[in-house]
C-alpha cells in the first residue's frame, strides 16, 4: 500500500526565529499598552491621583455579599428589567378593584366582603355554637344522672307553650338541686358520725385523751349524781332490777313475758 503524503499545515513549525518575535514585539507595540495579568495572590500598586494608597471604609457590620447594603436594581438600556407596564388609569384601577377573580377574596363593596370581614357576625357565629354546645352538653348530663329526668317537658312542647316549658323545666333543676344537696349534707354527717365513734373508741381504750368539753360534761353529770339521794337510785335500782337487764351494750332493757309467767 503506498503511503500518503502529510499535509504541511499539520507538520510541527519549530520555535520561532528571531525576526518573528521581532516583529511581533513591534505590532504590539503599535496597536496599543500592553496589559499585564496579576494574580490574586499579588499586591495591587493602584494608587489615587495624590499618590497613597486606596483604602476602604470600615463597614458598620457584617454584610454577606448576598445581603448588601444598597439593593442592586437589574437595569438593562436604563430601564429596570422587571418592569411591570404602564401604570394604570383611575377607571382601570377602579374596575379592577370591582373585579371577581376565581378562587380569590371577593373585592371590595360586596356582600359577600362585608361578611367575611364584619367581626360582629364571626362573633354572633361563634358564640351560638359554643352556646349549643353547652346547652346539648348538660341536657345529656342531666338526663343521664338526675332521678327527676323523666318529668322533663319533651322539647316539642317548647315552640306550642315555651313559658310553661321553660317553668316546668327550671321547678325540675330545683328538684334536682335540693336532692343533691340532701344527699351531700347525708353523706357528710355520716363522715361526721363515722369520725366521732373512731375517737370515743381510741378515747375508751386509751389511745387518746377525751378532750375539755368531754371532761366538763362528765363533771357535770358526777355533780348532779352526787346531789342526789342515794337511797333513791338504790330503790328505784331495786324496784327496777326484777322487770330490767343490761344488754350487751350496756343499755337497761325490759324483760319479755311469754303468758305473764315467763
Amino acid at each position: 500500500m503506498p503511503s500518503a503524503p502529510i499535509p504541511p499545515f499539520l507538520l510541527p513549525r519549530g520555535i520561532p526565529s528571531r525576526q518573528a518575535l521581532l516583529s511581533l514585539s513591534r505590532s504590539a507595540r503599535t496597536t496599543g499598552p500592553s496589559t499585564t495579568h496579576r494574580c490574586a495572590s499579588s499586591k495591587s500598586k493602584s494608587k489615587d491621583a495624590s499618590g497613597k494608597p486606596r483604602v476602604l471604609a470600615q463597614p458598620d457590620k457584617f454584610r454577606p455579599p448576598s445581603h448588601p447594603a444598597r439593593r442592586v436594581v437589574n437595569t438593562r438600556n436604563g430601564k429596570v428589567v422587571n418592569y411591570p407596564g404602564p401604570k394604570l388609569s383611575k377607571e382601570e384601577e377602579a374596575e379592577r378593584a370591582n373585579k371577581q377573580y376565581p378562587n380569590m377574596f371577593p373585592p371590595e363593596g360586596t356582600v359577600m366582603f362585608r361578611f367575611l370581614t364584619s367581626r360582629w357576625i364571626h362573633i354572633w357565629i361563634a358564640m351560638g355554637v359554643l352556646t349549643s354546645l353547652a346547652t346539648f352538653t348538660f341536657t345529656t348530663n342531666f338526663k343521664a344522672t338526675s332521678p327527676f329526668a323523666h318529668l322533663l317537658p319533651p322539647w316539642s312542647a317548647l315552640l306550642s307553650h315555651p313559658i310553661d316549658t321553660v317553668s316546668q323545666a327550671l321547678s325540675v333543676f330545683r328538684m334536682h338541686v335540693q336532692h343533691t344537696s340532701m344527699e351531700t349534707r347525708e353523706k357528710r354527717k355520716r363522715r361526721v358520725d363515722d369520725a366521732e365513734k373512731r375517737r370515743q373508741f381510741r378515747v375508751a381504750h386509751g389511745l387518746e385523751e377525751p378532750s375539755e368539753e368531754e371532761l366538763a360534761k362528765e363533771g357535770k353529770l358526777a355533780e348532779q349524781a352526787d346531789d342526789q339521794s342515794p337511797i333513791a337510785p338504790e330503790g328505784q335500782a331495786q324496784s327496777a332490777g326484777a322487770g330490767e337487764y343490761v344488754d350487751w351494750e350496756g343499755k337497761r332493757r325490759p324483760v319479755k313475758k311469754w303468758l305473764g309467767i315467763w
